[in-house]
């Protein structure tokens, strides 16, 4: 899998919508020049919007700011795992969600274990370390404004130490989008 993220920090930001209808997350740079999109594939009806009805599975893909194609990440809530795959369909990875959801086991497309994600009891500032267990990133929730007041929309920044193996960037970005889905949702 490329690493479209090789960048020492990014941020994730989600819009601020008053009526959410599919969750999005916009990856920049610091300079703040557009990466990715990640966007929700399927929408949900008026009454499951206004009711707060997420589905079992969600799935987004994830696409390049020219629109080109870099991965689906698919959520379930039945086994609390997100699965990546890369644009050809094969498997990319696969992040486990630990029961409190304060916990991330990033597992890449071979089925080892690279990285694990832990948060304090806030659930607003994480530490991933790699499978040796050496630091590799930091996540931290953002104060959005006044957006997250009257919305669900949320600001994450992420920290990466140098050098981070392999796919463990792009699931430690991948992971933060989990942890919004699973935690703060329902965008």
């Amino acid at each position: 899998m490329d690493d479209p993220f090789d960048f020492g920090e990014l941020r994730i930001r989600q819009p601020g919508k008053l009526i959410p209808g599919k969750a999005r997350y916009e990856i920049f740079d610091t300079g703040r020049h557009l990466l990715a999109i990640a966007s929700e594939e399927a929408g949900r009806s008026w009454m499951q919007t206004l009711t707060r009805e997420l589905p079992g599975t969600r799935a987004l893909g994830v696409r390049t700011a020219a629109g080109e194609p870099v991965l689906t990440l698919v959520k379930r809530n039945s086994d609390w795992a997100a699965d990546l795959t890369d644009p050809d369909g094969k498997p990319a990875g696969r992040i486990r969600i630990g029961d409190t959801r304060r916990q991330y086991t990033l597992v890449d497309g071979s089925g080892e274990v690279v990285g694990e994600a832990v948060g304090d009891l806030a659930v607003k500032n994480f530490a991933v370390t790699g499978a040796g267990g050496a630091p590799i990133a930091s996540v931290r929730k953002t104060w959005a404004g006044l957006k997250e007041v009257l919305t669900s929309a949320d600001n994450y920044t992420v920290k990466f130490a140098d050098p981070v193996p392999g796919p463990a960037r792009v699931l430690t970005v991948m992971m933060t989008i989990v942890l919004d889905l699973a935690r703060y949702g329902p965008d």
